[in-house]
C-alpha cells in the first residue's frame, strides 16, 4: 500500500498496482471533507475497485506505524471516503501498533440469482453435483458478485478454478466476482469457508476477501441461518487452497430485527517497507 498518495494521478496509481501485483493496492490521501480523516482508493493490477477489506486493514496498520492514528483507552473511530461513500473504521492498539482494525462494509443488497446453477458451476470449474441443493445462488449487483453455495468442503478445496470460463460467463451475465461458500470448515470453531475469484479484475484467486465475508454474512441472514441477537460476531476462513490461509472477523449489527451494518476486520503485519519516487 502507499500511505502518502496525494498528488498521484489515476495512471500512476494503476501503474504502481501493476508493478506490485497484489490483489489490491491501497492508496491513502488526506480527507478533504468535514469530519473525514482520509480518502482511500484501491487498485487491482488492472482496474480500480470500490472496496477492499484487507487493503483497508493494511492501510490503517501502516498509518498507525507512522504515528498517524492517535490511540486512547477506547478503539479509535476514523472515517474515510471511498467510491462507496464515507465509511467508518475502528482501530484498537497503542503507541504505533494497531492490534485490530474493523471496518464498516455497509449492508450488501442481495437477490436470488436467475442463473441456471449447473451453468454457473461449469463456468467456475465445479461439478454441478457439488453445489448445495438446499441453498440458492444469489447476486450482489453493486459488486457484480454471484454467490455460489458448495455442499462439501473437499469439493471446494479441490476445485481447480476455470478463470477463462468465469470471464466468458461474467461478460454475458455482468458478473466480475465469483464468491463460493461452504458451511463446512477446517476449523470447527469458525462459521464458513470461502473461495473468491475475480479474474476479470486481474485476480485469479483472492486468498482472503473481507468484502466477500460481509456479503456472505448478509446471505446467511437472508436465508434465516444467522443466530438471533442485536450483535452477532463470528469468524470465517479462507485461503487454504491458495496456500495462504487466513480468517476474517465478521460482526452483524441489528436494530429492531433488521441488519443495519456489517463490519469486517482483522490484524495486519508490516513485512516490508520501501519508497517510490513519482516522475
Amino acid at each position: 500500500m502507499v500511505t502518502r498518495a496525494d498528488g498521484l494521478s489515476d495512471a500512476q496509481m494503476q501503474a504502481v498496482a501493476l508493478e506490485l501485483r497484489q490483489t489490491e493496492t491501497c492508496f491513502v490521501m488526506q480527507g478533504t471533507e468535514v469530519g473525514v480523516d482520509y480518502h482511500l482508493r484501491r487498485f487491482t493490477p488492472t482496474v480500480e475497485v470500490d472496496l477492499c477489506g484487507h487493503a483497508t486493514v493494511a492501510a490503517y496498520t501502516c498509518l498507525a506505524a507512522e504515528g498517524r492514528v492517535l490511540f486512547g483507552a477506547e478503539p479509535v473511530h476514523l472515517r474515510h471516503t471511498t467510491r462507496r461513500g464515507v465509511l467508518s473504521v475502528w482501530v484498537e492498539g497503542n503507541h504505533r501498533e494497531a492490534r485490530n482494525v474493523s471496518m464498516s462494509a455497509g449492508v450488501p443488497s442481495l437477490r436470488r440469482a436467475p442463473d441456471d446453477p449447473a451453468e454457473v458451476a461449469r463456468a467456475v470449474g465445479l461439478d454441478p453435483a457439488s453445489l448445495e441443493p438446499e441453498l440458492p445462488l444469489a447476486v450482489e449487483e453493486t459488486s457484480q458478485r454471484i454467490i455460489v453455495p458448495v455442499r462439501r468442503l473437499t469439493d471446494l478445496l479441490n476445485l481447480v478454478p476455470n478463470g477463462a470460463g468465469m470471464i466468458r460467463y461474467g461478460k454475458t451475465e455482468l458478473y466480475r466476482r465469483f464468491t463460493l461458500v461452504c458451511r463446512e470448515t477446517l476449523d470447527p470453531r469458525l462459521r464458513t469457508h470461502l473461495r473468491h475469484f475475480a479474474p476479470a479484475n486481474g485476480i485469479p484467486e483472492d486468498p482472503v476477501t473481507g468484502t466477500a465475508h460481509a456479503a456472505i454474512a448478509v446471505y446467511l441472514e437472508w436465508l434465516g441461518l444467522q443466530p438471533s441477537g442485536e450483535r452477532i460476531r463470528y469468524e470465517g476462513e479462507q485461503g487454504h487452497a491458495a496456500k495462504r490461509p487466513g480468517s476474517v472477523t465478521v460482526e452483524l449489527l441489528r436494530e429492531g430485527g433488521a441488519v443495519v451494518d456489517v463490519r469486517i476486520g482483522g490484524q495486519g503485519h508490516i513485512v516490508t517497507r520501501g519508497e517510490i519516487e513519482a516522475d
